[in-house]
């Protein structure tokens, strides 16, 4: 998975949101990457290390704005590339179906 950049007007509406993985999806840990499978789907996803940063704070505790806050810290990026990047993340594996529904 890559992670795009949306603006920030794309993202303002996602700040409060508590993304959650879907507890079905089995995860490994491979040569720094996650690894997702999807057995309903029949899919396989590799996360960089960006993405899985992301992925394993979606937990439905954090919000985006926490998440992009903590990856701003670890990673050294602005805080508006970090929520670009953690709104963008949250995106690609909600429409991967790997989230439950996040509302809204």
């Amino acid at each position: 998975m890559t992670l795009a950049t949306l603006s920030l007007d794309d993202s303002s509406t996602m700040d409060d949101r508590r993304p959650k993985r879907r507890s079905d999806v089995s995860i490994r840990e491979v040569d720094g990457d996650t690894i997702v499978l999807d057995r309903g789907a029949e899919q396989i996803h590799r996360l960089n290390s960006t993405a899985s940063f992301i992925w394993h704070r979606c937990d439905g505790q954090y919000t985006v704005r926490d998440i992009a806050d903590d990856l701003a810290g670890s990673f050294d990026v602005g805080p508006t590339a970090a929520k670009d990047a953690v709104v963008t993340a949250v995106r690609q594996l909600d429409q991967l179906g790997l989230l439950d529904p996040i509302p809204g």
